[in-house]
């Protein structure tokens, strides 16, 4: 059974159009990565400053790898100067 990510994240105010690129920027890489099912970055229609990563991986072994990927690993050193509080992580199953 694959893994399903929901990734939410809010940029500082002023931050929006460099996290929104940066974000961007992970997604083809992202879904060239083997184990990778599905990988969305969607915007949020009410507040310009909100981002959600949807993703459906292989299995836990496809996350940890995305996680430890070198795109990956470059944007997280961007985060903290872009964000607005933390990424909430949502590691989840589907039911139905």
């Amino acid at each position: 059974m694959s893994l399903r990510v929901i990734a939410h994240a809010c940029a500082k105010e002023g931050k929006g159009t460099e996290l929104r690129e940066l974000f961007a920027g992970l997604v083809d890489p992202t879904r060239a990565e083997d184990g990778c099912v599905g990988y969305e970055l969607l915007s949020s229609l009410d507040d310009e400053l909100a981002f959600t990563f949807v993703e459906e991986w292989r299995d836990r072994a496809a996350l940890d790898a995305h996680l430890a990927s070198p795109h990956v690993r470059a944007a997280n050193v961007r985060l903290p100067e872009l964000l607005d509080g933390e990424v909430d992580l949502r590691l989840c199953r589907l039911i139905r």
